[in-house]
């Protein structure tokens, strides 16, 4: 959406420059309006990449908050597993394992998104968190004596 609109205002600069007249009274008026608009126009398209910009990095910088504190909690729920080395504990912590690993990728994934697949790394870290609060509370009902 950037490139298109520097791409529009670059079109706009050209045609402007090539459609000068020689400065004579009224056509020079129209001319200093003209690069005075284009100079508006530019100053407006550069302040919205940059607010996009801003607004892509705040929402980049909430999921990886949000995804470190679900990793940190499985990290204690799978140090707690550890300790225990009973053999339904390593199963348990086998599948905690896997689930920090998904987020750990989705993490990656936010990461290295771009605008442009935002609205997509968005959905699939939403389908991963929930999967991993849904197997997480899945894990707590299979292995509710673990957690005493």
């Amino acid at each position: 959406m950037n490139k298109i609109l520097l791409i529009l205002c670059a079109a706009g600069i050209f045609t402007a420059c090539q459609n000068q007249t020689a400065p004579t009274g009224e056509d020079s008026s129209a001319n200093a309006k003209i690069h005075e608009g284009m100079d508006t126009v530019e100053d407006g398209i550069q302040q919205k990449a940059d607010s996009t910009a801003a607004y892509l990095q705040r929402q980049k910088d909430e999921a990886s908050a949000a995804i470190k504190q679900k990793m940190d909690t499985l990290d204690v729920r799978i140090e707690e597993l550890r300790k225990d080395g009973s053999a339904k504990s390593k199963k348990a912590q086998a599948k905690l394992e896997a689930a920090r690993e998904d987020l750990a990728r989705a993490a990656e994934d936010v990461k290295n998104s771009t605008a442009e697949a935002w609205d997509k790394t968005k959905e699939g870290l939403d389908k991963s968190m929930k999967k991993a609060d849904s197997e997480w509370q899945e894990f707590k009902r299979d292995f509710k004596e673990l957690f005493r």
